[in-house]
């Protein structure tokens, strides 16, 4: 039996998870469903998380979270039979190297351009993978929020939907806040609503940047080193 076509995929403990189908592009087009789904992972999926991967027929696992946290928490898909698995970290997140009191849109430009030849490795990767394919942080929200973003925006999605699609994390999560604050777990060691949180105003600026900078995502790849050919593949992804 097929997977039903849903945009938000509800998991054990993989949290904030939604297919980046289904979004009207500008040539009148439609991204599909089954292609992409971005996700946080704070806890090792269950098993049941990863029967319902498997249903949904993922093969490759894009990780996004620091260097540092994919030795502290070692990935459940690293050496899975059933998935292809790349850690790519496009920004370093945990108590000791973030910074409370930076406003998250200059996080988010700090990561594309002090990560970007790992931004530049995860287009060349994405050009590259068999679908359907699924990449996450540890919360779904930034990393995988800039990474949703600029694939939508490569697929020809109005700017619109990129900011509705990034804006819907925060409601997603915030009963996962609840519950581990509540439970005095540790995962959430923030208290900056900005931080956790997902203000439009964040990735809009963030685009905004690109925009002015590089002239748009395309600009941005091209001048971190991603192939024309690569940026074509990547841009019909989702199409």
């Amino acid at each position: 039996m097929p997977a039903p076509i849903q945009r938000r995929i509800a998991f054990e403990n993989i949290i904030n998870c939604r297919d980046l189908g289904g979004y009207p592009c500008k040539d009148g087009t439609v991204t599909q469903f089954g292609r992409m789904l971005r996700c946080g992972i704070p806890r090792d999926p269950t098993p049941k998380d990863m029967e319902t991967l498997a249903e949904r027929g993922i093969k490759t696992v894009i990780d996004l979270r620091g260097d540092l946290e994919a030795v502290e928490r070692p990935s459940a898909f690293m050496g899975h039979r059933d998935f292809t698995y790349h850690q790519i970290s496009l920004l370093e997140v945990n108590p000791a190297v973030t910074d409370s009191t930076q406003m998250l849109k200059d996080i988010y430009i700090n990561s594309i351009e002090k990560y970007s030849q790992n931004y530049a490795r995860a287009f060349k990767t994405l050009a590259a993978i068999e679908t359907p394919a699924l990449f996450h942080c540890f919360l779904g929200k930034d990393r995988t929020g800039i990474l949703a973003s600029m694939l939508l925006d490569l697929a020809g999605v109005c700017r619109e939907d990129i900011i509705a699609d990034y804006q819907v994390s925060g409601t997603y999560l915030s009963p996962f806040y609840k519950r581990e604050l509540e439970n005095d777990t540790g995962l959430i060691w923030e208290n900056n609503d900005d931080h956790l949180l997902s203000d439009a105003k964040n990735i809009a600026l963030l685009h905004d940047y690109i925009a002015e900078k590089y002239g748009g995502v395309q600009g941005y790849l091209k001048a971190v080193g991603v192939a024309a050919d690569d940026i074509e593949k990547v841009s019909g992804l989702l199409l």
